[in-house]
């Protein structure tokens, strides 16, 4: 076996025990606090394989393409998906009305979007009285304003986050190649992806598709991906400022993505990054509901010390049934843990990328960005205060792009 096909066949041998960690493996009773050893081993080397891959291109995309027959297998795919989609979320759409008594996270962003269209955008983030006798909105603009039309139009606002999961899938579609990279290789790949879909649509046991809203984040997660493997600085600028303006997952990754970019001395796309980055935040930010609320939202992270112990008192099998690691510390180590997120989040990026750095003086290493963007993830999940299983598959997501562009073989075309 070559090297090459070693390291295929272990970062996908990583993806799988990834998958099952954070999947079907957790109805097994107890198993939780395991899998998240698991979950967390193989996430961190599926970003250290990565570096040991050539650099990982986006196929161009050429108008010729369309006329290639395997494209056009591949439409109907996707439109055999969206139709499995349509049906399933119809049916779960129904047993789960959004209400506050099933999830809170939808029925606040409706009322987030009502008073944007109402124009009432300065007191967007003012506590809600009738939720909770006063819950405080927390959701970055970039998470909620995605809504504000199926709101204004008053259609299920469940369908936008649909829509970010046909996109994550769709993309996953066309640059998965049947044939490539060893029959039994991409047909592993393919069966993964699959069970992935299976268990986010139809079983549902994370409630992505009835009570939460992370479809859209793993949109901008899979995009983020696709813009890093583009190599196109202004869709990379983009996607960063979308994924920035709907979780602090990223939080960590921008500033050992900006060293990166130093250190490689990349002006251009460290000009375009800062720039638009810049720019989202003003557009989407600053301008629907101004500087004080964005003061007030950038100290609310230290507010989930107080939140992870209502939780502990009131939902304690939220601790033991995700692949966090917040079970192992309990609810009288939450100040300990939440410290440990921040640093680590922080810390292990930027250390990574130095790492990287200093490696790649001796021998070349690719794909430092997607790796460090994988491990960032990964760490700051498995650390989170209060461990959401639905929070985990944007890891998942950004997982299976990175082995279907891995897993390719060499060339460029999309066929």
């Amino acid at each position: 076996m070559t090297r090459q096909k070693y390291l295929k066949t272990s970062i996908l041998a990583a993806f799988a025990v990834e998958t099952f960690s954070v999947t079907w493996c957790l109805k097994i009773h107890g198993w939780a606090p395991f899998l998240s050893i698991l979950y967390f081993g193989s996430g961190v080397g599926i970003a250290l394989l990565l570096l040991s891959f050539p650099v990982l291109q986006l196929p161009v995309f050429e108008k010729k393409a369309w006329k290639v027959p395997v494209n056009h297998y591949r439409l109907v795919i996707i439109g055999l998906i969206a139709l499995v989609l349509y049906s399933w979320c119809q049916y779960w759409f129904e047993e789960t009305p959004i209400d506050i008594t099933n999830a809170d996270m939808l029925p606040i962003i409706k009322v987030m979007g009502e008073r944007f269209i109402a124009g009432q955008h300065s007191h967007i983030y003012d506590t809600i009285p009738w939720i909770w006798k006063g819950t405080q909105p927390i959701y970055l603009p970039a998470m909620w304003l995605p809504y504000v039309p199926a709101i204004a139009l008053g259609i299920d606002m469940r369908w936008v986050a649909i829509a970010g999961l046909l996109f994550a899938f769709g993309a996953f579609v066309f640059l998965y190649r049947p044939g490539s990279s060893g029959n039994y290789r991409s047909f592993f790949l393919g069966v993964l992806a699959f069970l992935l879909f299976w268990w986010v649509v139809a079983d549902n046991t994370p409630g992505i598709v009835s009570v939460a809203e992370e479809g859209t984040v793993i949109g901008y997660y899979v995009l983020l991906v696709l813009a890093l493997a583009s190599g196109k600085p202004w869709l990379t600028a983009i996607a960063v400022s979308l994924c920035m303006l709907s979780r602090y997952a990223l939080v960590g990754w921008v500033p050992a993505y900006l060293l990166y970019l130093i250190l490689e001395k990349k002006g251009k796309p460290l000009f375009i990054l800062t720039l638009t980055g810049i720019g989202c935040f003003v557009l989407l930010f600053l301008i629907p509901v101004g500087w004080t609320t964005f003061v007030r939202l950038a100290l609310l992270p230290g507010d989930y010390i107080g939140f992870a112990g209502r939780v502990w008192t009131d939902s304690p099998d939220v601790f033991s049934s995700s692949p966090g690691f917040a079970w192992f510390f309990g609810p009288k180590r939450v100040v300990l843990l939440h410290g440990l997120l921040i640093t680590l989040s922080f810390g292990v990026p930027l250390l990574f990328v130095l790492f990287c750095k200093w490696k790649s003086g001796k021998k070349k290493i690719a794909n430092i960005p997607l790796a460090a963007l994988k491990i960032s993830l990964v760490v700051f999940y498995c650390f989170i205060d209060v461990p959401y299983l639905y929070l985990f598959y944007t890891s998942s997501f950004v997982s299976l792009i990175i082995l279907v562009l891995a897993l390719r073989d060499e060339g460029r075309s999309l066929s």
